[in-house]
């Protein structure tokens, strides 16, 4: 094959040309910084999976590019991705400019020894990011897709679920049995670790709920909790759950009891209604809901949910 040809054919080809188009990657991006739903964000990922990306390089041994990062004011690394030449910036040019696959990307970032702590999507417009906790689930699910291993969240029987429809169904599930049981279950160590690692605990066992990990839609920092030690026996931590994806039985925050003395526990919520009003509601050990009427205003939540426990255990004396 002559020269001409060459040039012609990797010319044409989509690995090679500098020519990348993402209209609707872009489309997403937009949509998804204005909505913020797990739907969309699900589809986005979808979307870049499939597609491929203009990324900055430096030139090193044998030619070899050598992807770039930016860094944040936090001082935090960051892989930029272009979905255009257009998107790139003409104020700092770079050696050389990569055409590459987002999953390739996607692998390097979420690579262990990386110290990179995401994807940066148009730096300079869209400035959307895949924080390194997004990134790894996403080449967790590849990987699960490249070995056959399904990610369904049923087995069997198929039942047709939005990815929004999903997200709320996996909120309940969380809120009312996973949560309960784990503080039933683990008992003082459970709140012990919980007022110790706090958000971090509850994100990590909140995705660990997700049976379909890549569409698991939070971070650390959608998550509140307080840990209140109210006398030497009795702890109250409560847990403010992401105040996105809200639907009606839902919970708003709970509060997780723990009595060191009877080593019991107790665990309440504040589940949203659909004329939106909420309702003070306790999951007892055996998975039993206790509804107490319409929960008081925020400010009184832990005097009702103490004057129970209190009510509870002289009635018990």
């Amino acid at each position: 094959m002559d020269k001409n040809k060459i040039k012609n054919k990797l010319k044409n080809d989509p690995a090679f040309t500098l020519e990348v188009q993402n209209p609707e990657v872009e489309a997403l991006m937009t949509q998804y910084s204005s909505d913020k739903k797990a739907e969309t964000l699900n589809k986005l990922i979808e979307k870049c999976t499939k597609s491929r990306f203009l990324v900055p390089a430096n030139v090193g041994e044998n030619n070899k590019p050598i992807p770039l990062f930016i860094k944040n004011g936090e001082g935090e690394a960051f892989m930029p991705l272009y979905t255009s030449k257009a998107q790139l910036s003409k104020d700092h040019p770079s050696p050389c400019i990569v055409n590459m696959p987002f999953l390739a990307v996607n692998n390097m970032v979420a690579n262990k020894e990386s110290k990179i702590n995401g994807i940066a999507f148009n730096p300079f417009t869209h400035n959307l990011i895949f924080k390194k906790p997004l990134v790894e689930k996403i080449e967790a699910v590849e990987k699960a897709r490249r070995e056959g291993h399904p990610t369904s969240p049923t087995k069997g029987k198929t039942v047709q679920m939005t990815a929004e429809q999903y997200v709320i169904f996996e909120r309940m599930q969380y809120e009312h049995i996973f949560l309960p049981a784990k503080m039933f279950e683990g008992g003082k160590e459970f709140m012990d670790r919980l007022a110790d690692e706090k958000e971090k605990l509850i994100d990590e066992l909140y995705e660990e709920a997700y049976q379909q990990k890549r569409m698991y839609p939070y971070m650390e920092e959608d998550f509140s909790v307080m840990s209140m030690q109210i006398s030497d026996t009795l702890n109250v931590t409560r847990v403010d759950f992401p105040t996105r994806d809200m639907a009606p039985n839902c919970a708003i925050r709970a509060y997780l009891v723990w009595d060191d003395a009877a080593s019991q526990g107790r665990y309440f919520v504040i589940d949203a209604k659909g004329d939106k009003t909420t309702e003070l509601v306790e999951i007892t050990e055996d998975h039993k809901r206790l509804g107490y009427g319409a929960a008081p205003v925020e400010g009184a939540e832990l005097q009702t949910v103490l004057d129970l426990v209190k009510n509870s255990a002289e009635e018990q004396n």
